[in-house]
C-alpha cells in the first residue's frame, strides 16, 4: 500500500465551546483538499518471537514532509508491532521525535530514521510537548505511566513553568478504570508543576487496525477526553499523522475504552466464529476454498473474514494482532458485561477458545490461530473414540 502523511485536519471543536454529552460521539478525518506526499513502502520484516520480543524492520522512506522553522516536541512511548509503526509515521512528519521503549534494541530502528532515544518514560514526557504511549495491557499501562521516579508522570511533574503545555495520549486498549487511573495520574502531575493545572490535558485514544494500518496511516482513533486535550492531538505532526478517521465518544477516558471494546467483543466473535465454520467444513470433507469463495459473496462476506479465512486455510499466523491481545480484549470487555448486568454467552464462548490457543503456545500468533483450537479438539476426541473401541 502506498505511504501516506497526514494533512492538517480542522479541529472539529473549538476549545471555548464547552459540549454537552449529547453532543459528544463526534467524528472527524482528513479533507479532502489535504496535500499529501506519496511514496510505496515494502512491508516491515516480522519475527514470530513473543510480542515483547519481537522486531520490526523499518525501511527509509522517500516521503517528505514540508519543512518547520521550529519542529515540534513529540514523544512515543512503547514500540511494539504497532507503536513501532506509528513512532515511525511521526517521524517522517518533520517532527523532533523522541521514543522510549523497555528493550532498547527495539528503538535501534526509529533511531535510525531520526528519532531520539530516551532511557526512560520520564525523559520523554518532561521534553517533549506532545506524548503518545502504545503499550500492551492495562498492567503496561499503569507502569510506564506511574510506576517509579522514572515513569511518565514523573517527567510531567519536573516540567519548567517556561515549558509548553503537554497533551498525554494514550493509544493502549484498556479498561475504564485503568484509563481513569492513568489520566487522573497525569493530570494530578500536571497541576504539580510550576505552571498549574490550567496546561496540557490526558486524551485516551486506543485504535482500531493492525500494523499495515500503522504503517500507511489509515488507523482510527475511538477518543475520550476534554475538547482541549483532543485538539491539541489532531495535528499534523499527531493523530492526523497516524490515521485518517477519529472520534471523540465523551469527556472522559472511560468513554474511550467502552466504545474500543464494542469493536473488540464483534471482532473475536467474528473471527472466532470463522475458525469453527472452517473446523466444521474440514470435517465434513467439504472444500474450504470453496466454501470460503461462497461467504465472501454472500451477505455474510467482509474484508475481516476474507483475510483471516485464507491465513486459517494456509495454516499462516504470521502475527498481525495476536491472540494474546483479542483474548486480553474479550476479557475486558466480559468484566464490564458483568459490571453492567449484561449476558455476553457468545463472547464467553469465544473467549474460551482462545484461552485454549493461548494454551497451546500460540499467544503471540495472529489470533487467526484461534482456528488451530478446533483442531486439536478434533484430534482429542478421535483419540477418545480409538480408547473407548481399545
Amino acid at each position: 500500500k502506498p505511504s501516506t502523511l497526514g494533512g492538517t485536519t480542522p479541529c472539529v471543536r473549538s476549545a471555548r465551546h464547552t459540549p454537552r454529552r449529547a453532543e459528544f460521539a463526534t467524528v472527524s478525518k482528513r479533507p479532502a483538499y489535504s496535500r499529501r506526499a506519496r511514496s510505496v513502502q515494502r512491508p516491515p520484516v516480522l519475527s514470530s518471537d513473543a510480542h515483547d520480543r519481537a522486531r520490526v524492520t523499518l525501511r527509509p522512506t522517500t516521503t517528505t514532509a514540508p519543512r518547520m522553522s521550529t519542529p515540534p516536541k513529540v514523544g512515543f512511548l512503547g514500540l511494539g508491532i504497532m507503536g513501532a509503526q506509528m513512532a515511525a509515521r511521526l517521524v517522517r512528519t518533520g517532527a523532533n521525535v523522541t521514543v522510549y521503549n523497555r528493550s532498547v534494541a527495539k528503538t535501534e530502528p526509529l533511531r535510525a530514521l531520526g528519532a531520539s532515544v530516551a532511557s526512560t518514560p520520564a525523559d520523554v514526557t518532561r521534553q517533549c510537548d506532545l506524548v503518545f504511549a502504545m503499550l500492551a495491557d492495562p498492567r503496561a499501562a499503569c507502569a510506564v505511566a506511574t510506576d517509579g521516579p522514572d515513569a511518565a508522570v514523573a517527567g510531567i511533574a519536573a516540567r519548567p513553568a517556561t515549558a509548553a503545555p503537554i497533551t498525554y495520549v494514550d493509544c493502549s486498549t484498556v479498561d475504564a478504570a485503568t484509563g481513569t487511573f492513568v489520566g487522573d495520574a497525569v493530570q494530578a502531575a500536571m497541576r504539580e508543576t510550576a505552571a498549574g493545572d490550567a496546561r496540557g490535558g490526558f486524551l485516551a485514544a486506543p485504535v482500531s487496525g493492525g500494523w499495515r494500518d500503522c504503517r500507511d496511516g489509515t488507523l482510527l482513533f475511538l477518543c475520550g477526553g476534554s475538547s482541549a486535550a483532543y485538539e491539541a492531538a489532531c495535528v499534523p505532526h499527531g493523530l492526523d499523522a497516524m490515521g485518517h478517521k477519529r472520534w471523540l465518544f465523551g469527556p472522559t477516558p472511560g468513554d474511550a475504552a467502552r466504545a474500543k471494546l464494542m469493536l473488540q467483543v464483534m471482532m473475536g466473535n467474528i473471527v472466532g466464529s470463522l475458525a469453527e465454520m472452517m473446523a466444521l467444513t474440514k470435517a465434513s470433507g467439504l472444500d474450504e476454498g470453496a466454501i470460503l469463495d461462497v461467504l465472501s459473496h454472500s451477505a455474510m462476506g467482509n474484508h475481516l473474514c476474507a483475510a483471516k479465512g485464507a491465513l486459517m486455510r494456509e495454516g499462516n499466523f504470521s502475527p498481525n494482532f495476536q491472540v494474546y491481545l483479542q483474548q486480553k480484549d474479550l476479557r475486558l470487555a466480559l468484566q464490564l458485561a458483568d459490571d453492567l448486568g449484561v449476558p455476553t454467552p457468545i463472547s464467553a464462548a469465544a473467549n474460551g477458545q482462545y484461552i485454549r490457543a493461548r494454551q497451546m503456545g500460540l499467544a503471540n500468533a495472529d489470533f487467526a490461530a484461534v482456528r488451530a483450537a478446533y483442531e486439536a479438539e478434533a484430534v482429542a476426541d478421535k483419540e477418545s473414540e480409538t480408547e473407548e473401541l481399545n
